[in-house]
């Protein structure tokens, strides 16, 4: 859920902590004392199967909140683990005194809607990309995903997805073996629709559009 100018005075009233790369802030099923909002870096959230394998949720951006179904009483416990995929400095964050501040401020609480309705505008694509059955179509939709959510334009035609994503982070977040993700992003990379740099994925958008039955949508999200 980002976050904009009408939530700026209540978050800078809020103290701040650090956490490391790989850090645990909230264990599955834990009651929260607080709940956050991503001033710098990315959180991961996260279950973890009988088997142990860990299967990613979703990611918490800058100005994002979690765990947004706690903040709302909509949930007791949180349903998820939440670990800094980045180093990363987060709000901590008073339920109450957010609910009060956004009860009493309208704009602030249109900017928590339209956070809500950006999360069903990113959860539907996420959707998408799961429900396609060939790897090749399944990975091609979580970069077109993960450009729309995470990306920052370089340029009209060009997209960086400004999260380090490991080969083994987009594995777990779409079902796929790492060896798979290996091949089909290598794929991409030949048909020139991704490349690396700086550890980051970079996307050319036209011919991401090439490949999908919609059109690349760069305002869709941001």
């Amino acid at each position: 859920m980002p976050l904009n100018n009408y939530l700026q005075p209540f978050l800078k009233r809020c103290t701040t902590h650090f956490y490391k790369k790989g850090e645990v802030i909230l264990q599955q099923d834990a009651v929260p004392c607080s709940a956050f909002a991503v001033k710098t870096g990315t959180i991961k959230a996260y279950n973890i199967t009988s088997k142990g394998e860990e299967k990613p949720i979703g990611f918490s951006s800058k100005n994002e909140l979690f765990p947004i179904g706690w903040i709302f009483n909509k949930i007791r416990k949180a349903q998820y683990y939440y670990e800094a995929l980045s180093d990363s400095e987060l709000y901590t964050i008073h339920k109450d005194d957010f609910a009060s501040y956004i009860k009493d401020n309208s704009n602030a609480m249109s900017q928590v809607l339209d956070g809500c309705l950006w999360d069903v505008l990113s959860n539907e694509m996420r959707i998408n990309a799961l429900s396609q059955s060939k790897a090749f179509d399944k990975v091609l939709y979580t970069i077109q995903y993960l450009a729309l959510c995470f990306g920052r334009n370089v340029r009209t035609d060009l997209v960086e997805i400004s999260v380090p994503f490991t080969q083994q982070d987009v594995a777990n977040f779409t079902g796929l073996t790492r060896e798979t993700i290996s091949v089909e992003l290598k794929k991409l990379s030949a048909l020139k629709v991704i490349f690396y740099r700086n550890r980051n994925f970079i996307v050319l958008t036209d011919k991401l559009d090439a490949l999908l039955d919609d059109e690349y949508e760069h305002q869709l999200i941001r």
